[in-house]
């Protein structure tokens, strides 16, 4: 299946919203509006196609919905059963469009074809938003991606990304209050100042304006009785919100069933810290060495919230994180010494390859045009890729969550980390980013590898020394 055949599936929605505009009287403006959307989605890319139809059948079957309710019953149901068609499509051209490197679970299924489409609408809404507040040209920061690899090459960093994360001092000046969150175990917020300064001088200026984020925060979730072992929890992009986050992840059972202590960390720039009212806004989609800032600073303040828990009494730690989580926590885990675990949930591996999956062929020759390749891109983010980190969570450890239909880290990827971890276990579940199908088997092989990792752990109690120099 390629684009074109994908602007054919798209059919299916035409032929809904043509029925719309039969049942309310706007066939003509409708048709010619129709016409040139078609025009212009036959020469999209065939991932940007598969969103656009996911997207645009979904819209036609709550349009259809409501107008079997309020309006013409049949033409109603004509409209929601062509847009579903349309989405399903959607999803087919999708999973014809990425790499493939296992078999998926009945691929013409509807569930598989709900959980593709779930991606494929949230990558839509990222498309959709970046229009909003595009990022500047590429021939504007070009020479500072040149600047920053040449930098890295030169400091070592490219051989050995550790030595672009100074030992953070330890924390000492924190404030705590206590949190209700309905429907979860009451918390505690830990914040404290961060300290961090970015590396990139093109970027400093401007990354330490942002007041908010000169504030780390998490939240604690810890037991009367004395210090547990503690899993620290890294969301994912654009989330950030206590009460959501905490659900997510299943913190209520982490915490009771398990009998963890929980620390759920707030990434910069996302939820309290954001720079705008859209959390993760400038994480990944401003100036490039704007990322490196967030991600060094998501380890920094990693690292001295490591260093707070240890001081506190927790007798082991482990880390879990969730896509762009994921991605922190792999590096996290390849930079802290001592961790009992490390559990990378549908983890980003490539920013490169996921950033560049849906760009236009008229963007990509701008770019080859510029010199702009993601090899440039790879060398001047090389501070916090994953693979060219190297874990230092023992092989036991280590665990990738992973699922099948993922269309936004896809399976080839995830491989790519699992390769790179020396082959750990890993659990592939058959549903998407998303829409994670499978939970309960999920979260039974995530429960027993904590039971077997993280509460059988104790790791020696360490001094104030200790935590500075390790």
């Amino acid at each position: 299946m390629n684009a074109r055949s994908g602007a054919l599936g798209l059919g299916g929605l035409g032929l809904a919203l043509v029925a719309l505009a039969f049942a309310t009287g706007w066939a003509l403006p409708l048709g010619l509006w129709l016409l040139g959307v078609a025009a212009w989605l036959w020469r999209r890319p065939a991932p940007a196609a598969a969103s656009w139809a996911v997207t645009g059948g979904g819209l036609a079957c709550l349009v259809g919905l409501a107008l079997a309710l309020f309006g013409p019953f049949f033409a109603g149901l004509a409209v929601a059963a062509l847009g579903a068609a349309a989405g399903f499509v959607g999803a087919q051209l999708s999973l014809a469009t990425h790499p493939r490197t296992r078999p998926l679970p009945a691929p013409r299924s509807p569930r598989t074809s709900l959980a593709v489409a779930a991606d494929e609408a949230m990558k839509w809404y990222w498309h959709a938003t970046g229009l909003l507040s595009p990022p500047p040209e590429p021939a504007l920061w070009l020479d500072s991606l040149r600047a920053a690899a040449e930098r890295n090459r030169a400091s070592g960093v490219l051989q050995d990304p550790s030595l672009a994360h100074p030992t953070p001092p330890a924390l000492e000046k924190h404030s705590l209050r206590r949190l209700e969150l309905s429907g979860l175990p009451s918390a505690e917020v830990l914040r404290y100042d961060s300290e961090f300064e970015p590396r990139d001088p093109e970027v400093r200026e401007r990354w330490l304006g942002v007041v908010q984020n000169r504030s780390a925060c998490a939240l604690l979730w810890r037991h009367a009785d004395g210090p547990r072992p503690t899993l620290i929890v890294i969301h994912g992009y654009g989330m950030g919100r206590a009460g959501l986050d905490a659900r997510a992840f299943d913190v209520p059972r982490l915490h009771r069933a398990l009998g963890l202590d929980v620390a759920l960390v707030t990434l910069p720039l996302h939820g309290v810290r954001a720079a705008t009212r859209r959390s993760g806004a400038g994480f990944l989609d401003a100036h490039p060495l704007a990322t490196n800032a967030a991600f060094e600073q998501s380890i920094w303040d990693l690292r001295r919230l490591a260093g707070w828990l240890r001081a506190q009494g927790a007798p082991a730690l482990g880390v879990h994180g969730m896509s762009l989580g994921g991605y922190t926590a792999a590096v996290f885990a390849s930079l802290e010494r001592g961790l009992a675990c490390a559990v990378p949930l549908v983890p980003a591996v490539s920013l490169p390859g996921i950033l560049g999956a849906s760009r236009s062929p008229e963007a990509q020759r701008l770019r080859e045009s510029l010199g702009l390749s993601d090899t440039l891109l790879g060398e001047a983010w090389a501070s916090h890729d994953p693979l060219r980190h190297r874990p230092r969570v023992a092989p036991e450890g280590r665990l990738i969550l992973a699922g099948l239909s993922d269309r936004i880290c896809t399976p080839d990827q995830v491989e790519a980390l699992w390769k790179h971890w020396e082959r750990p276990s890993i659990h592939w579940f058959p549903g998407s980013h998303l829409a994670p199908f499978g939970r309960r088997a999920l979260r039974e092989r995530l429960d027993a590898h904590l039971q077997a990792t993280l509460l059988a752990a104790r790791e020696p109690r360490l001094s104030r020394f200790r935590i500075q120099t390790a």
